[in-house]
């Protein structure tokens, strides 16, 4: 090994090192030279490179992540608010990459919505809801409302007695599951979009009152 060493001379060294440079750095050489428009005495100027300015990205793996969370009009509103959001704040919102992560965003978004919602929903109000469901698009009037109320109220004197009509639908207002117009009650996207998660994740609905 000693004489290995000794019969290595710095000749040898510059020349394995100058190889191996040029191994390793072959491609990125090759492409400065293409790329180079003049040599001067500060050195080489190079032109941009047209890939590096433009994003690769494979529309099929991109549709593909969109695809994890799907779509629907509760998912697109959220999208909205969270790219004006952005927006807002001059943030770019251009791009695949921000494309799938505002996407997977909302649906982190909704789907933490529907767990708060499910914790703390009645059963009678998500019975409500179901009822409101089965006439989508043409709703339920106050009357049948009201009277699903009075029943309710019937069967939980204690806790509910005293709760007015407003009272007992102010939650399912402020979660956007149903919408009044006029003397109807309507269920919302959203309302519809959470009893489609209740029944395909096998939620319980053996809520309390």
């Amino acid at each position: 090994m000693k004489e290995l060493l000794n019969a290595i001379t710095r000749e040898h060294l510059i020349f394995v090192f100058a190889l191996a440079f040029i191994i390793i750095f072959k491609q990125p050489l090759s492409e400065l030279i293409r790329r180079t428009t003049r040599i001067g005495k500060d050195g080489l100027t190079a032109g941009s490179t047209p890939e590096a300015q433009r994003e690769k990205s494979d529309p099929e793996a991109v549709q593909q992540l969109l695809d994890v969370i799907g779509n629907s009009i509760v998912i697109s509103d959220i999208e909205g608010r969270l790219k004006n959001g952005l927006t807002e704040k001059n943030f770019s919102i251009d791009g695949d990459a921000v494309k799938v992560l505002i996407r997977h965003l909302a649906g982190t978004q909704l789907l933490l919505s529907f767990e708060q919602i499910h914790n703390l929903i009645f059963g009678s109000q998500l019975f409500l809801l179901k009822k409101l469901n089965e006439v989508a698009g043409q709703g339920r009037p106050l009357a049948f409302i009201n009277d699903h109320i009075d029943q309710v109220k019937e069967m939980f004197p204690t806790v509910l007695g005293d709760w007015s009509y407003d009272q007992y639908l102010e939650f399912l207002y402020d979660r956007l599951l149903i919408v009044r117009h006029g003397d109807q009650i309507h269920i919302t996207n959203m309302g519809v979009e959470y009893l489609t998660w209740v029944a395909r994740n096998g939620q319980s609905e053996n809520r309390t009152l």
